[in-house]
Order: structure tokens, then C-alpha cells, then sequence
């Protein structure tokens, strides 16, 4: 909606996967029309991949009101292990999630359609996109329901979010280059007569690789790899040499038996250029896809969305600066090609076949998880804790990185100073930015909450900081001073105002005098 309040567009997202419904959801939000096709029906089983959720894409959710929902479905792993006796230790996190959340990608699916659903989102099923066409005011795309029958939709914006085989970055004419990571990878789902020791269990031989997570219902996922048998994808999993690959890699099969369901696939590293053309976005699969080592996917893909959602609310709403919608591709495509390279290189080393390069690569990995910042840097890598986005010259040095969830002070503030929930994370969960402010000072809260109303809270830290912060919706700090001189703060958190929220509203003249000290206000 403009400045005013009056609609000015909707969005058309294509995929109700994590990364769909978790944008489906912030636009609804925000107060965006927002229309979700996914071709699967309703009712069609989503035994999909993804396992882990990691500790950046929890407070994610957490700031949309559903992690701990979800993380009530699954278990938590405060220590990873890798491959041979090394492990990684995830408790030293900081926030409220030191740990990898182990629970079906399905959870995750249903926590995020249900929020987008109760904020208005129309999720409609058995709807497959098929062709769009875009010009200087919006796209049209085909659609073809389950009936056969063919529609055309109209949108302001698209999104693909519909996989590695993305109709939408196929209509747009988009190279996805790369190569194939790894080919004839076994997929099953079973039952286990010995439960393993730990919740995660994973190693690999020269020749040979094997994975057990559990969904927490008493079946397992079993992915697996035999350089001795390469097979294409259409060939049928052969049930014994699941259990022997199993067995030869991890000792025993802990009684593998019953498999409900089975499959074979290759695994692609594959990373589009652009991820916005015109008015069409790709995020998560359709815009980077690699192998599953280090269950980077689907929480890329979500904070892809993350990232891209209130920035597409801002357009829509008429505020956004003029290159706030080019800043998506700006800042998740070195972000994917990042994840490409780690899950690689995770890859090659599970894959390694010569006998003294897995030495090399055990003693390797030993050396890193003992040694504490290595290791530090590794946790926070993994976790997608340690993500941050490029800052120009000369910033502060917390511009650009992750937003702690630091404590804010509870109650309104003095002379009608800003008020806190508790944390941050609370206050950023309706789309606004939030200006975390060290000192109260009405002329700075009239700046947020007045001339900036609808797009900034304005909430004093919780504890003793001389740090003034604004935080981005997707909770990276856009920009951060030190300065303690109300004027010269109470100027420079203006021009940020300016720079990330638009132009402000025009003057509240009801307001009390001490708002007219603000430089550079006069006349606006």
C-alpha cells in the first residue's frame, strides 16, 4: 500500500515449499496481496530431504512467532558429528538457538503455510505454472489447475520458489551452469530394529557413504552412496545394497527393514546469475541448488525469502529507495555461491577415496574442532550465524552483520520515550524496522515514530550500550553509530532514516517543540 494506505500491488509466488510459504507469510504480513501456487494437491505426501534447521534460520522463525512450535517436533543436536570421531560443537552459539534443530522438512512446511494462511495468504494447490510474460507494469503467468482447464494471473511481482526445475527460471531464459556433485545417491525411509546412539549418524570409506536422521515418528531417512554400483535416477533402489552400503560404512545397519519408500538421485551444484529480472525473482532452489552436506538448502532458501519479502512490501507500499529491490541480488548471491563452495568442498571430503587423503582429512577436521576460534568460525559458518552483508566504507563495524537479540528495556520511556517488549526479536516481528536507541530522547522517537510511522519502532536498549542501531526487518543492522551528542546523533540517524526507510511523512505539527531541534528537519 502507498504512504497512504491505498493498495498498490500484489505478488504471485510460485512454490509452497519453506521458502514460498515463509515470503507468502511476511507479505501477508505486511499487508500485501499474496497469492501462493504449488501443483502438488493438497493432499499429496511431501517426503522431501531436508532435516536440519540450523540456528539463523530458527530466529527467523522466531521472529515470525513459530520456532518454538517447531522446535517442539524435533530434536536438538548441541554437537554435530562429522566425519570419523570429529564432531562440532554448537553449544557456544550466541542467542536463544546454540544447537541444530533435527525434525522433517514437512514441520517446517506446515508451521510456515499455517502463519501464512492465518495472515491471509491465498495458497492455491494443484496449480502449476507453465508460462509467464512481463512488462513495465506487471507479469502475466499461465497457470494450469489440476482440472486441465488453463487461466492467466496477473501480479506486480513474481516470485519462483518452485525447485531445481523451476518453470520460472526457465521462462525467463536463465542459465542455471554447473555440474553434477555427486551421482546415484540412495534415499529411503525405514524403520530400524537398534535406534543409533546418537540423533544424527554419519560417516564414510573411500567407496562409500551413509546418513541416518530420524523423523521422530519411529522411521529413519537413509541416504547412501556406493562408487561400486552408478546408477541413473530412474533405476529402482535395490534394498540389500542399501543395507550392505549401510553396514560396510557404519558397522551395521541397526536392523534396517520395512522401507515405506525409496529413490535415487544426483545432486547438482548449480547457481543462477541474476536473481532478478525485471519484475521475476528466484529464490532458494530455483536460484542455487547443491548437495545436501551440510544442510545448507533449505535454510538458504528460507532466508533467501527472508531477505526479499519486506523489500517487496516496502516497493509496494511506495517507500522503498530506488535501489532497495536490486539489493536482493546485491546481497544473497554471494551468499549462495558461498554455500555452493562450503557443501562442496563438505562433499569432496566425505568422498575422498585414497587411503591417506581420508587420514589427511580426519586429522584436518580434528585439528579445527580443537582449536576454539577455528572452531567458533566454523559453528557460526555452518549455522548461517556468522552471515552478514557487504557495508559501504567507513560504516560502524556492526553495519551489515546479524542483529543480536539483545534486551530491550520493558515499559514506556520517559517523557513519551520509545517503549520495549523485552527483545528485540519480538519487535521486529511485524515487518518494521526498529531503532534500538541508548539514550531517551524525545526528538529522535518523534523522528521513528512520527515522520517514519508505520516503517520504524524506535525501542530503548535494554542495557548500558553508547551503540544507537537501526535494525533491518530481516534483522541485519543497516547501519550503527557510536555518537553521544544528541544533535550531531539525532542528524546522522535521520540520513539513515532517509537512506533505508524513504522520504518521511510530512510534519506532525501537534508534536512538542523539542522535535524542531532535529537538523537538517527544517522545512521538510
Amino acid at each position: 500500500m502507498s504512504p497512504t494506505g491505498e493498495q498498490t500491488g500484489n505478488v504471485l509466488i510460485v512454490g509452497a515449499g519453506p521458502t514460498g510459504l515463509l515470503l507468502a507469510g511476511d507479505l501477508a504480513a505486511a499487508g500485501i496481496r499474496c497469492t501462493v501456487l504449488e501443483r502438488r494437491d493438497a493432499e499429496a505426501s511431501n517426503l522431501t530431504r531436508a532435516f536440519a534447521v540450523h540456528a539463523r534460520t530458527l530466529e527467523m522463525l522466531d521472529v515470525r512467532g513459530v520456532a518454538d512450535d517447531l522446535v517442539a517436533t524435533g530434536e536438538r543436536v548441541g554437537a554435530v558429528r562429522l566425519l570419523g570421531r570429529t564432531s562440532l560443537d554448537l553449544s557456544r552459539l550466541p542467542g536463544r538457538f546454540p544447537f541444530l534443530l533435527v525434525t522433517p522438512q514437512y514441520e517446517t512446511e506446515r508451521v510456515l503455510r499455517e502463519r501464512a494462511a492465518g495472515a491471509g495468504a491465498e495458497i492455491v494447490f494443484g496449480a502449476e505454472a507453465v508460462a509467464l510474460r512481463q512488462d513495465a507494469a506487471g507479469v502475466d503467468v499461465d497457470v494450469r489447475t489440476s482440472g486441465g482447464a488453463t487461466e492467466t494471473r496477473r501480479a506486480s511481482y513474481v516470485v519462483g520458489t518452485d525447485g531445481v526445475r523451476s518453470t520460472v527460471r526457465r521462462a525467463l531464459g536463465l542459465p542455471f551452469p554447473g555440474h553434477a556433485a555427486v551421482r546415484s545417491v540412495m534415499l529411503a525411509d525405514v524403520r530400524l530394529r537398534d535406534a543409533p546412539p546418537d540423533v544424527l549418524t554419519v560417516d564414510s570409506t573411500g567407496d562409500a557413504f551413509a546418513f541416518l536422521a530420524p523423523f521422530g515418528d519411529g522411521w529413519y531417512r537413509v541416504i547412501a552412496w556406493n562408487r561400486r554400483h552408478q546408477a541413473p535416477d530412474s533405476e529402482p533402489v535395490d534394498f540389500d545394497e542399501l543395507r550392505e552400503v549401510t553396514r560396510r560404512v557404519l558397522g551395521t545397519d541397526h536392523g534396517m527393514h520395512d522401507p515405506r519408500w525409496t529413490s535415487r538421485f544426483h545432486s547438482d551444484e548449480r547457481q543462477v546469475p541474476e536473481y532478478r529480472v525485471g519484475r521475476v525473482f528466484l529464490a532458494g532452489d530455483a536460484a542455487h541448488v547443491h548437495s545436501p552436506a551440510g544442510g545448507q538448502g533449505m535454510n538458504t532458501g528460507i532466508q533467501d525469502a527472508a531477505n526479499l519479502g519486506w523489500k517487496l512490501a516496502a516497493e509496494l507500499r511506495g517507500w522503498a529507495p530506488s535501489w532497495l529491490l536490486d539489493s536482493y541480488h546485491e546481497e544473497r548471491h554471494p551468499v549462495g555461491r558461498l554455500v555452493l563452495r562450503g557443501s562442496g568442498a563438505i562433499l569432496r571430503g566425505a568422498l575422498a577415496e585414497p587411503l591417506w587423503l581420508r587420514r589427511a582429512r580426519t586429522a584436518g577436521l580434528w585439528a579445527a574442532t580443537h582449536a576454539r576460534p577455528v572452531a567458533r568460525r566454523l559453528a557460526g559458518a555452518v549455522s548461517g550465524i556468522d552471515i552478514a552483508y557487504p557495508a559501504p566504507r567507513g560504516s560502524h563495524r556492526l553495519t551489515g552483520r546479524r542483529a543480536p537479540d539483545v534486551p530491550l528495556a520493558d515499559g514506556p520511556g520517559a517523557a513519551g520515550g520509545p517503549s520495549g517488549p523485552g527483545r528485540l526479536y519480538r519487535l521486529l516481528g511485524d515487518g518494521q524496522f526498529v531503532l534500538v536507541v541508548a539514550a531517551n530522547d524525545p526528538a529522535v522517537t518523534y523522528l521513528a515514530t512520527k515522520r517514519w510511522a508505520g516503517r520504524v519502532h524506535c525501542a530503548l536498549a535494554g542495557a548500558a550500550t553508547r551503540t544507537t542501531a537501526l535494525v533491518r526487518p530481516d534483522g541485519y543492522i543497516a547501519w550503527a553509530t557510536d555518537e553521544t551528542a544528541p544533535d550531531r546523533r539525532a542528524a546522522a540517524i535521520r540520513d539513515a532514516l532517509s537512506q533505508w526507510c524513504g522520504q518521511p511523512s510530512t510534519r506532525d505539527t501537534s508534536e512538542p517543540h523539542p522535535v524542531e531541534r532535529v537538523p537538517g528537519d527544517e522545512g521538510t
